[in-house]
């Protein structure tokens, strides 16, 4: 049976707000994962912060033990291999936090080839924030700013903005 590290106590002191999970990666820096955001924390210090919104989602490879973070507008996922190579909690902790940020989701085929993807996302702060993404192969232009405005609109009134 493997044994579980017990995070050391600057991870901690790295990021603000209560650590609900914190996971050793296999290059030694950490993953922590807050009600409020996602963390990577080395000995040296925070590598990065980044608050739930911002993370479009997550992909768990049991096998390789790998979460791979794929964040909003960013077409470069991050992958974050565990030491532990089956984690009790954070497939599911990361997913719970991605979900709860998510207040409202449309999606549909864009004009042209494609899909637009919509969401309402919750701020830490409770404020909310509309999302449009492009999905597969986009045709830019008028009629697709149109689309993209319409969506954001629906989303809009769909959530009282």
């Amino acid at each position: 049976m493997e044994k579980r590290s017990k995070p050391p106590a600057w991870v901690g002191r790295s990021v603000p707000g209560k650590v609900m999970v914190a996971e050793a990666l296999d290059d030694g820096r950490w993953l922590v994962l807050t009600r409020d955001e996602v963390a990577l924390v080395a000995e040296s210090g925070l590598q990065w912060r980044r608050p739930w919104f911002e993370v479009e989602r997550g992909e768990w490879d049991g096998e390789s033990h790998t979460l791979t973070v794929h964040w909003v507008g960013d077409a470069t996922p991050v992958p974050l291999t565990t030491r532990s190579e089956s984690p009790k909690t954070l497939p599911l902790a990361f997913r719970e936090r991605v979900d709860a940020s998510v207040v409202h989701v449309e999606t549909e085929r864009a004009r042209g080839g494609g899909s637009l993807r919509g969401a309402v996302r919750r701020r830490p702060d409770g404020s909310l924030l509309v999302q449009v993404l492009g999905v597969g192969r986009l045709r830019p232009g008028p009629e697709l700013e149109t689309q993209v405005d319409a969506l954001e609109a629906r989303l809009r009134d769909a959530v009282g903005l």
